[in-house]
């Protein structure tokens, strides 16, 4: 839906270092260790004057901060087994979503209206077939089973979870949210449950657990919109009001608020995150030790959270998640929002053990959205007139980079309506928001086994969820969709039949480009209807100096949006894997359009043509792409490196240059798996450390302007190399 100008991004991969782009000498770099000896490993880092921040409970790792100038030392010290970058995770966002109306919002504030009391097990089984959050998932036709979920715990690890909302308080006064933490540095540890937290958390656990109705007034423009779009998903009340229930898949559930992201909402290095899921591991084990005297009995772990990573299973959070796993809890995390281009989805929603949930739209939520942000009822059916269930553009895609199958499932993740804080209840988009339902479907699996079988099997849930899910019927692939749309039903009747509990990871789904060799190629989309997709990928090498896009032979045909016409939705995506890097990002494309990218990163450049999620009719174009060869990599300095292996150069600067450029290659780059990282660091001659050759791609380029003339030291350091050894070229260049 975003008309108007391309959006060219080019900015700092979310991946970046946790350090600022230059920094005096001395400046600490973030770090965790795999160790086989944490007290050691503890006194070593202590001893080069480091900081040891975080040491995990239930596993070997430590977070630690080390001063640049003594990581040698410390990485090569003998009880560490393996050194990963403490990397920014985010709560997933959406590109363009000024544009798109995808910003989430307040709808009403339930203190102004009458709320009904919380509905009991057999209040919900008397509402109307379908209500109105999660109607496509099932979840209601197994409530009398399941309990609702009624004896389950769910750990959402986010921005903390507002315990007094309304949707979340019993009959006798109490919460549903029973506890939580805090693990955000300089916020107190009680800070989960504050009102003005951001809202984020508080929605999630809203979509798993709320429970309530509220009265609306006929003459209120949203309930007008149930009225229209959900007609089965509220009571006719008296002749001036209806009943809305506002109910999360697993309604009767409890919650345990894990906050790891601080009060504005902002970014926190993974090592945080991995003390959340720490946490919540510890917990479960300390009830399952103590039978219950002490700890919590989690069961099931939501984070709508994440971040990318070269090492798709095996990176640090993969491996906690698999740890949750093999303790008895199932792990739900969203895919990411970096869609629509392949192979983006992020960690930790690609470990092996993780259920992945990618992000839908469908008609009622869509349009009573719609209706929600140009506050007024009938506007949604123009931007969404069909009933088919759409792949939203944002959602992440498949495979991983190891060629497993992802996302797993798909749910809602477009104006999905749930609590926020502290009384208000209003509109959320992302997979953020299709996780909770998939996590809040699990509690009611989890709640069956332990009712019926005495405990539940993470492994038995994860594979009925997967194998219950149901394709759509739009021609999308198996990388879009996974195994389709969540059914909770069809997984319970998976369940009853007695389902295998084995870990099933295929490997054989890997992405492969068209090799070009310099030349030109194009494609044609064929018909395209509203947010279907046309894939090309592109296997560019390293002396590839840019690439020539053209898009031509447009068509639209059938009825257009009568409001903003139909467009073509266009990206380009670079070769930088599981995050969200695209040179050309949602351009809306009505007649041929060209591109050029200079200096494209080698590897797999994506290309997706997409038919505008809001289109009424279908498009269709050619796509031709034409390599240019001639980038020049002379190679000055060459050399292969190790993991945990150091290389230093001194270059001499001389005097009078307008700039100096470094910069740096490394062979096992984003086109490959696992993903090396070769970091570069540039010390000038008063001993300024320059970071910016420090990130996660290659070319890694520091260029520094009218350099103060002397010896410059580059250091070169095998960060993560897991198998043998990378080679590299060094390159200097003097500009004038």
């Amino acid at each position: 839906m975003k008309k108007g100008v391309s959006l060219v991004l080019i900015g700092i991969l979310v991946l970046s270092i946790y350090i600022p782009v230059a920094a005096p000498e001395g400046k600490m770099i973030p770090l965790i260790f795999e160790t086989d000896n944490k007290a050691a490993l503890r006194s070593a880092i202590e001893d080069a004057g480091g900081i040891v921040t975080i040491e995990y409970l239930t596993v070997d790792m430590i977070a630690a901060e080390v001063p640049l100038l003594a990581a040698e030392g410390v990485t090569a010290n003998p009880h560490v087994l393996h050194v990963y970058k403490d990397y920014i995770r985010s709560i997933p966002d959406i590109q363009g979503d000024d544009a798109d109306n995808f910003e989430a919002q307040e709808a009403l504030n339930m203190s102004e209206y009458t709320v009904e009391a919380p509905f009991t097990l057999e209040g919900l089984e008397a509402l109307p077939e379908n209500f109105y959050n999660y109607m496509i998932t099932g979840a209601e036709d197994v409530w009398p089973e399941t309990a609702a979920g009624d004896g389950t715990l769910v750990a959402v690890i986010d921005t903390g979870t507002y315990p007094f909302h309304p949707l979340f308080m019993r009959s006798d006064g109490t919460s549903r949210v029973i506890g939580g933490t805090c693990f955000v540095p300089g916020e107190p540890e009680d800070s989960w449950g504050w009102p003005d937290n951001y809202y984020h958390g508080t929605v999630c656990g809203g979509l798993i657990a709320a429970n309530g109705a509220i009265l609306l007034p006929k003459s209120y423009y949203l309930a007008q919109s149930f009225m229209l779009y959900a007609p089965d998903s509220y009571i006719d009340y008296d002749p001036d009001n209806i009943l809305v229930p506002l109910l999360g898949t697993a309604p009767l559930a409890e919650l345990y608020a894990i906050k790891v992201f601080p009060q504005d909402g902002s970014g926190v290095p993974s090592s945080i995150i991995m003390q959340g899921i720490d946490h919540a591991i510890s917990m479960r084990q300390l009830y399952d030790a103590t039978g219950g005297a002490e700890g919590y009995p989690i069961d099931v772990i939501s984070m709508s959270l994440g971040g990318g990573t070269g090492y798709d299973g095996k990176d640090p959070e993969d491996l906690l998640v698999d740890e949750a796993t093999k303790t008895g809890i199932v792990v739900v995390a969203a895919a990411g929002n970096e869609g629509p281009a392949l192979n983006t989805v992020s960690t930790p929603g690609c470990a092996n053990t993780s259920i992945a949930v990618g992000a839908a739209a469908d008609a009622p939520h869509t349009r009573v959205g719609l209706d929600v942000v140009y506050g007024m009822a009938g506007i949604g059916e123009y931007f969404y007139p069909y009933d088919d269930v759409q792949i939203i553009y944002f959602s992440a895609r498949g495979p991983t980079s190891d060629g497993r199958f992802a996302p797993d499932v798909l749910a809602c993740g477009v104006y999905a309506m749930s609590a926020f804080p502290p009384t208000s209840i209003g509109i959320m988009s992302g997979t953020s928001s299709a996780c909770p339902a998939v996590a809040g479907g699990a509690a009611l699996l989890v709640n069956w086994q332990k009712i019926n079988e005495g405990a539940a099997n993470p492994y038995q849930i994860r594979n009925a969820i997967n194998e219950g899910a149901v394709p759509l019927t739009l021609p999308y692939t198996e990388f879009a969709q996974g195994n389709g749309y969540f059914n909770v039903a069809n997984s319970l009747a998976l369940l009853k039949d007695g389902i295998d509990g084995g870990l099933h990871l295929n490997s054989s789904h890997h992405l492969r480009g068209i090799d070009l060799n310099g030349g030109t190629m194009t494609w044609s989309t064929g018909d395209l209807g509203p947010a279907c997709v046309y894939d090309i990928t592109i296997a560019v090498d390293d002396d590839i100096s840019s690439l020539d896009v053209s898009i031509s032979n447009v068509t639209f045909s059938g009825p257009q949006n009568p409001l903003m016409g139909d467009s073509i939705e266009f990206y380009i995506q670079s070769s930088v894997r599981t995050t969200e890097y695209y040179y050309i990002h949602s351009a809306n494309i009505y007649g041929n359009a060209n591109f050029t990218i200079p200096n494209p990163h080698p590897g797999n450049v994506r290309i997706v043509v997409e038919g505008d999620w809001t289109n009424w009719g279908v498009m269709s174009c050619d796509v031709t792409v034409t390599e240019h060869e001639g980038r020049e990599n002379p190679g000055d300095y060459k050399g292969t490196i190790g993991y945990d292996e150091w290389a230093v150069y001194y270059i001499d600067v001389p005097e009078g240059l307008g700039g100096v450029m470094f910069e740096l290659w490394w062979k096992h780059d984003w086109s490959k798996f696992p993903t090396y990282d070769v970091d570069m660091y540039v010390i000038d001659p008063t001993g300024y450390v320059y970071y910016d050759g420090a990130m996660f791609w290659s070319p890694e380029n520091t260029f520094i302007e009218n350099p103060i003339p002397g010896t410059y030291t580059v250091l070169i350091y095998g960060y993560e190399i897991y198998h043998g050894k990378d080679p590299y070229q060094l390159n200097v260049f003097y500009i004038e």
